[in-house]
């Protein structure tokens, strides 16, 4: 059983409260096309100032830039060939929470695909599959606290759990939620741990077995919780929540901040090693959303994440993380455009069975390419894993859609 045929499983199967606080009324979303580094560069120097807000990071060749009513930069913007998508994005965080409040309350353990989930009822559902499935399945919580106190909590599938040797197993990893706004991937991760104890998809059982005969599954499906907890009352914040800075790096007399204090990091631009970590894709202010901390895992949630890995370095075999939107199945390197793994072939042999499995199952178009073809960004979470701990199959999957939605995606499009 392969690690290619895993993969394509995971592919085939392809959050929270209210929205109580900013509500986006009259935010506009603007596509850029990145046709020239003048394009990326004007609009980085925007959102470094904190005059707009980045919400696709350039992968697929553009950019998708919010920017708040009666702002001056529309023009600059159109200039550069952008077009509206969306000309008020509160309308659409409306109906999300309007859908929010009609979704019927789930029992204890319970969970659905027909709505988003806040952080508590994943946790329960996870701790319910541990006790429904103990032959196969069990629960714990990684290393340390979040910053706000707070837990990631991860469930270990196997055949045969119980015995010793099934720690000794090759383990494969899938997690999600490292970026907050990015409600679908959560939901899908947590579908995938579903998959994997016959909650959903019983007709896969023996695909399902044969995996859980080789192979040790660790699903983490939100390793940013604070994050994906702020957004109840921030509905698109994306980094974590540990204060960060004065923007400009001003602080008054009082310890406070001239401008403003800034919150959080990216925690997909938090990771080693360290002679890759904060070398572009990157703003050192520490209000940007694209902010890389001080140094390497300066985040409690990237430490917690790193740390376990580290302890089953001899036995993993894959990473994947989701993330959205896009539509992209993402292979090494991230950090780099022209740095070209040398067992390239082996990448474009997984990502073309992936996007067809893809396409097979949802009809949905998928490109495959490396991270960093289009628009490189170091720090993340796969090229650390790549680089740092030696494992070739270290894969990040864009959920969809590719920007009609973008993170406010529907919840009948979960699946």
């Amino acid at each position: 059983m392969g690690i290619r045929y895993f993969v394509t499983v995971l592919a085939y199967c392809s959050v929270l409260s209210l929205v109580l606080g900013l509500n986006y009324s009259n935010y506009k979303i603007i596509r850029v096309p990145l046709t020239s580094q003048d394009a990326l560069d004007s609009i980085s120097s925007l959102e470094s100032k904190g005059e707009v807000d980045l919400l696709s990071d350039g992968k697929a060749g553009y950019v998708d830039v919010l920017i708040p009513p009666r702002s001056p930069h529309s023009r600059l913007l159109s200039a550069l060939g952008g077009v509206v998508l969306s000309r008020d994005v509160g309308k659409k965080v409306k109906e999300e929470r309007g859908s929010l409040l009609k979704s019927s309350p789930l029992k204890q353990g319970d969970f659905s695909y027909d709505t988003y989930h806040d952080l508590e009822t994943m946790y329960a559902h996870l701790e319910a599959l541990a006790i429904k499935h103990a032959d196969k399945a069990t629960i714990f919580d990684l290393p340390g606290d979040t910053y706000e106190g707070r837990k990631i909590r991860a469930i270990r599938i196997t055949k045969d759990i119980q015995t010793a040797g099934s720690e000794d197993k090759p383990l494969l990893w899938v997690d999600g939620g490292i970026h907050a706004r990015e409600w679908v991937s959560p939901a899908t991760v947590m579908y995938i741990a579903d998959m994997f104890l016959g909650e959903v998809e019983g007709e896969k059982e023996e695909e399902v077995g044969e995996i859980l005969d080789t192979f040790q599954v660790v699903i983490a499906p939100c390793i940013n919780p604070d994050g994906y907890v702020h957004t109840q009352v921030e509905r698109l914040w994306r980094k974590t929540r540990k204060p960060s800075g004065c923007r400009g790096g001003v602080a008054n007399w009082f310890g406070g901040c001239f401008l403003e204090q800034c919150f959080g990091v990216d925690p997909n631009r938090n990771w080693g090693p360290v002679g890759v970590w904060n070398t572009t894709g990157v703003q050192n202010n520490p209000c940007s959303i694209v902010y890389p901390g001080t140094g390497p895992f300066d985040q409690a949630n990237t430490a917690a994440v790193r740390s376990y890995l580290e302890s089953q370095q001899s036995k993993l075999q894959l990473y994947v993380t989701y993330h959205s939107y896009s539509q992209l199945f993402l292979t090494p390197v991230g950090y780099s455009a022209e740095v070209v793994p040398e067992d390239n072939a082996h990448y474009l042999a997984v990502g073309e069975a992936v996007v067809r499995a893809l396409a097979a199952r949802h009809d949905t178009e998928y490109t495959a390419m490396r991270s960093g073809e289009l628009y490189p960004a170091s720090g993340d979470s796969p090229d650390w894993v790549y680089l740092e701990l030696g494992v070739r199959d270290s894969y990040t999957v864009e959920l969809r859609d590719t920007g009609e939605f973008g993170f406010e995606l529907p919840p009948e499009q979960i699946l």
